[in-house]
């Protein structure tokens, strides 16, 4: 499996030090619910600032082009699963940052 792309913003706090907000939210309601549609995906947002279907279906969409989700095709809509655990996720982010840390030696 090809890796996830990087992105890194120490500002941030928790899985938004490497995504996007609501990225971060998706990935939550992934890892906890294994397999995930659009609508399973809204019911789980909080409601504040909750977005519309199809951002949801077009961030989906996009996080499964970086490889963070795998897509499946179930009927005439799409079931989204994590590409890698918790775990794994955050073990390869900073895999990659050490990475990079190498190049200042």
């Amino acid at each position: 499996m090809s890796e996830t792309h990087f992105y890194f913003n120490p500002n941030e706090k928790g899985l938004t030090v490497f995504l996007g907000k609501t990225e971060s939210k998706l990935m939550e309601i992934a890892w906890e619910h294994k397999n995930i549609s659009v609508k399973t995906a809204l019911f789980h947002l909080p409601e504040k600032d909750k977005p519309a279907y199809t951002t949801v279906m077009t961030i989906l969409s996009r996080m499964a082009d970086k490889n963070l989700l795998l897509r499946e095709k179930d009927g005439r809509s799409f079931l989204y699963r994590p590409a890698l655990t918790k775990k794994q996720f955050l073990a390869q982010k900073i895999s990659q940052i050490k990475s990079c840390l190498q190049q200042f030696k």
